[in-house]
């Protein structure tokens, strides 16, 4: 048998096989091998027209929350009263709140703190649903104070309703859906930019600031693409069994960017295919499934994934190890029985 390497932008190549022989094709990768061979061709194995799109792995369909929390201060540091901390950012960054132990806070009319946050780690082009702004606060004088929750985003300042407070510590939120400062969507630059804090309108003590950023991610597990891998037709003049194999060849590759990989493999009018279950179980595992295809009619016979499940190693492709890739490279393989 005489094979020639060509790189071709197509998927794959029909491919024949002979008495004897085997064929065999990579479904995903650039690099196809040409087959001849003398005799007659038992079976052909061609790419299946429905195939299973595996780049719908990463396409961010889950909302996922990030937290950004206060690491220097703001542009204004206006309150007057720091306490139990160096900085006013350090006040009120810890994770959970110390209310009373550290917190700034004051009485003057129109004063304003804020904060510089974490950057969010987000990828340019992320979709940002919401931000919201989370403050765990106070009255600062003895009588019922009122406040505003604000932010800074580019030159634009924005604040939250007015809340009145009582000596009882408690936490308040606000959710800006769009940029103030542009009246659009949320980018990734804008929120890695912004600035949360607090206005006074009487007065306020703020002990804890946070924010929630609502962005569109990629769903961690999920299941499998579905669709059709190859189309086998035996040769009407060959009546012998045959046995179907199908490998994963680029394991090393996929368990970089997957957890777990469950692939179910079905090959229509296999001896499989009348069992139950009637599929068989690809994974990272065991890297490779066999069907049988015995007293079968002249026709054409469809390997097809049906179903599976997969958990990523991670949302974030910038933390998997370089050479990584979703895609399974499956190699098939069809022999006499």
């Amino acid at each position: 048998m005489n094979k020639t390497l060509a790189l071709v932008t197509a998927l794959m190549l029909a491919l024949v096989i002979t008495a004897g022989g085997y064929a065999y094709a990579y479904l995903t990768a650039t690099t196809a091998v040409d087959v001849t061979a003398a005799g007659d061709e038992i079976a052909t194995a061609e790419e299946a027209a429905s195939q299973p799109d595996w780049d719908s792995v990463l396409t961010p369909t889950e909302a996922a929350i990030k937290i950004l929390r206060p690491n220097a201060d703001g542009d204004l540091t206006e309150f007057e009263d720091l306490i139990g901390a160096p900085t006013h950012w350090e006040a009120v960054d810890e994770e959970v709140a110390d209310d009373a132990t550290t917190h700034v806070g004051s009485d003057v009319a129109g004063s304003t703190d804020l904060f510089a946050l974490t950057d969010s780690g987000l990828a340019a082009g992320t979709t940002i649903n919401s931000i919201t702004v989370y403050e765990r606060v106070r009255r600062e004088g003895s009588n019922d104070e009122d406040w505003q929750i604000t932010i800074r985003s580019g030159n634009t300042s924005a604040y939250s309703p007015t809340f009145s407070e009582t000596p009882t510590w408690v936490e308040r939120s606000y959710q800006w859906v769009t940029d103030p400062n542009t009246g659009g969507a949320w980018t990734v630059a804008a929120v890695d930019a912004l600035q949360a804090g607090a206005y006074v309108v009487t007065g306020v003590d703020v002990s804890q600031v946070y924010v929630e950023v609502d962005y569109l991610a990629t769903a961690l597990c999920g299941d499998v693409p579905t669709g059709d891998l190859f189309d086998i037709t035996p040769d009407d003049d060959y009546s012998g069994d045959l046995a179907v194999k199908v490998y994963l060849t680029n394991t090393g590759a996929l368990v970089k960017a997957y957890q777990y990989l469950n692939i179910k493999l079905y090959l229509q009018g296999s001896v499989e295919a009348g069992e139950t279950p009637n599929y068989r179980l690809l994974t990272l595992d065991n890297g490779g499934v066999t069907f049988s295809l015995e007293d079968y009619s002249p026709g054409t016979y469809t390997l097809s994934i049906t179903g599976g499940s997969y958990c990523l190693v991670s949302r974030d492709t910038a933390q998997w190890q370089e050479g990584w890739t979703v895609t399974p490279e499956l190699y098939v393989q069809i022999l006499q029985r």
